[in-house]
């Protein structure tokens, strides 16, 4: 499923030719078992004898509304793994930040945003879950 409340703008040069392609990307959910319907958020860090790398972690569209909300996809650097709507992106798909204006003013995704406590603490699943990125709420 595609997340289409949220659209980023991304354009991809060619290697071969040069030629600039512009994709309409929007975050989609996993098909597979233990992350089915779950959005793939992405963040760098940098551990001490290794460069810098790459981990994810999966969250529901509650728990993306929550992070989003609370600031933490900013604070903590996270970027959401995106698609395009029409055909198929050339490589792995991109991950993009998730920027205010990326997002559709009065979509199911904006009010979920606006619906969300930011003074609750977050439940124990989304903390596992960034517990896996190295974050801690």
């Amino acid at each position: 499923m595609l997340l289409t409340d949220i659209a980023v703008e991304h354009s991809l040069v060619s290697k071969k030719n040069g030629l600039r392609q512009t994709f309409l990307l929007h975050p989609f959910t996993n098909t597979q078992r233990d992350t089915l319907g779950k959005f793939e958020i992405v963040r760098n860090i940098s551990e001490p004898e290794f460069k810098e790398v790459k981990r994810s972690t999966f969250v529901s569209f509650q728990q993306l509304a929550e992070l989003y909300s609370k600031g933490v996809l900013e604070e903590f650097g996270f970027s959401v793994r995106m698609c395009p709507s029409q055909g198929t992106y050339p490589t792995v798909n991109p991950v993009k930040k998730l920027l205010p204006t990326s997002i559709r003013p009065g979509s199911p995704f904006d009010l979920a945003v606006q619906k969300v406590d930011a003074s609750q603490a977050a439940n124990r699943e989304l903390r596992t879950a960034l517990l896996r990125v190295n974050v801690k709420l």
